[in-house]
């Protein structure tokens, strides 16, 4: 585990070399990791793993999440015809995802 006596003592020792390009590389990554170090950690909050946080039950709609606000009340055919369009884009970009989804629509 890096200390932050080491940084800081990496940072005086670069910073008291010749101007370069290199050495100024060297300081913004020691200047990088001493930030994010002295940053306090947010307190913990438990992580909503899901798209939407809204149950269908409680809305008259599908959810709350953007897409499916968006898409509530529109023509299901031209709707499907657009995700159509982005699983093709998807699989194109990124096959790992695309077959995760596939998956998970299968196994419906």
């Amino acid at each position: 585990m890096l200390d932050a006596r080491e940084i800081d003592s990496e940072i005086a020792k670069w910073e008291a070399l010749e101007s370069s390009y290199p050495n100024y590389a060297k300081l913004a990554d020691l200047y990088v990791i001493r930030r994010e170090m002295q940053k306090q950690e947010p307190p913990e909050e438990p992580y909503n793993w899901g798209y939407s946080s809204a149950t269908a039950e409680t809305l008259d709609q599908y959810g709350d999440s953007d897409f499916l606000q968006a898409i509530a009340g529109k023509d299901p055919a031209a709707v499907w015809e657009i995700m159509d369009d982005l699983m093709d884009t998807l699989r194109a970009v990124n096959p790992r995802v695309y077959d995760r989804i596939m998956g998970k629509i299968k196994s419906l």
